[in-house]
């Protein structure tokens, strides 16, 4: 328990700073202490002449008035005893209790019961320091001025006693006790107001979207902030400029490579068209395909680029995504048919959102060629379009050998591929799919076909995304 609320406290600026304002609370009160205790044994203030003589005089006159009345006399300084001891609630405590003893020339006339007892002392309107039987007493002594009256004030002259004794009467521990729960609260209000900066800095930093790298606004207003926002805003330029110059990497390798590379598919188709060698043949059919791969490859790099900087560029329209695809279809009706694929399209409404065309094109694409890639000759790839409730669904089914569910998660990541796969590919098609739907908070979903066979891919979009 102990340790739990150690770390709860130590965990939080807030218990730290209203720990310290409690500890400089805690030094303050126990300055204070001390200088009641140096106080305390320098002198007795309800014994110093200032104080003790006008009670003096009022015993002395008493003393004067009854003198010829003894009983009355005793009756008299009884109750002035009583009263003395009952001031303070002091009656059973040594520490603290005040005595008298009252003399009339040689003859006693009244003592406090308990000790010192009936001393004399010989200083008269002066405070006087007695030890008794290894006890030390302060006493006040005054005469009377009209008879031989004297009159002799007691009190207990051991500071560590009476520091104890007020101690355990909560003098001393109670204020600071009842005091205490009213300095917590406004010093813990007073920390969560002056830390309210730090909560809107985190705020804005926690509302940022992953590809948002702009500069932080909050912070710099506060002294105490700016290191803080200083430091992460040179942190976030430095990841924009990193992020950038991967971009213009991928983009000027692309770009570099596909001039050479249409270049050496038009050399070798060239030269393919004025050979017979049925083995040179092959070897420039190998050549075309290695060439062919190459050019998508360059192509699927061009598209990861354009997906990375649509994140931060990417200007979104209100389009039909059943349009979009039918377009698409078209567009790759020529790749479908060299491979004796037939492509089919249900859709059963316009399914209406708002996108990147250029995004959701690539999306589109890398899917129906994926599926085209991998289906066996005379088969069909399968799209559907329809609306569920206030999401629009998009799947394709094609009936190649699917992905075994284990790697449902790997197949995302960019460059992996399948185990085994006879097809070739650079494996990126999936990741471009990945990021442009991540983009657009779109569910993605993999399974089987209808009939066990094949791969099923469903896209969820909401119709206001």
């Amino acid at each position: 328990m102990l340790s739990r609320l150690r770390v709860m406290l130590f965990s939080s600026l807030v218990g730290r700073l209203v720990l310290a304002q409690m500890a400089l609370v805690l030094l303050l009160w126990g300055a204070a202490f001390a200088y009641l205790i140096h106080d305390t044994a320098r002198y007795d203030e309800i014994l110093e002449p200032a104080l003790a003589s006008p009670r003096a005089d009022m015993i002395l006159a008493v003393v004067d008035a009854l003198a010829d009345q003894p009983d009355k006399l005793a009756e008299a300084l009884l109750r002035i005893d009583v009263f003395q001891r009952r001031e303070n609630n002091e009656e059973d405590d040594p520490a603290l209790r005040q005595t008298m003893v009252v003399w009339k020339g040689e003859r006693l006339v009244y003592a406090s019961p308990g000790e010192p007892g009936a001393l004399r002392t010989h200083k008269l309107r002066q405070l006087e320091r007695l030890d008794i039987d290894g006890t030390p007493w302060r006493t006040y002594s005054q005469a009377s001025k009209v008879s031989d009256a004297r009159v002799t004030l007691i009190r207990s002259g051991h500071t560590v006693k009476i520091i104890f004794a007020l101690g355990s009467r909560g003098i001393l521990i109670l204020p600071l006790l009842i005091s205490l729960p009213f300095l917590v609260l406004p010093a813990w209000l007073s920390v969560r107001l002056a830390l309210r900066p730090w909560q809107r800095f985190s705020a804005e930093i926690a509302g940022r979207g992953p590809d948002d790298l702009a500069p932080l606004q909050f912070g710099s207003g506060y002294r105490e902030l700016r290191p803080l926002s200083g430091a992460v805003n040179q942190l976030l330029a430095r990841v924009a400029a990193s992020m950038e110059r991967e971009r213009s990497f991928i983009a000027d390798a692309a770009h570099e490579l596909r001039t050479p590379l249409a270049a050496m598919r038009i050399n070798v188709e060239a030269l393919r068209s004025h050979r017979d060698n049925p083995r040179d043949q092959e070897l420039l059919d190998g050549l075309v395909r290695s060439s062919a791969r190459a050019s998508r490859l360059v192509a699927q790099l061009l598209g990861l680029m354009r997906s990375d900087a649509a994140r931060l560029h990417g200007a979104r329209v209100r389009l039909s995504l059943a349009e979009l695809v039918q377009e698409r279809l078209a567009a790759l009706s020529g790749l479908a048919r060299a491979g004796r694929i037939e492509l089919e399209l249900r859709a059963h409404t316009e399914a209406m959102i708002d996108g990147e065309r250029g995004g959701l094109t690539s999306l589109i694409d890398n899917l129906v060629e994926n599926a085209i890639k991998y289906s066996p000759a005379g088969s069909s790839v399968e799209l559907g379009l329809i609306e569920q409730a206030a999401d629009v669904l998009l799947w394709i089914e094609d009936g190649g050998p699917g992905i075994p569910e284990a790697l449902h998660a790997r197949v995302f990541d960019r460059f992996f591929r399948v185990p085994d796969q006879p097809q070739p590919g650079s494996g990126l098609g999936l990741a471009i799919v990945k990021a442009v739907a991540e983009r657009h908070g779109v569910a993605l979903r993999l399974s089987r076909g209808a009939d066990g066979q094949g791969l099923r891919v469903e896209l969820r979009f909401s119709a206001s995304a």
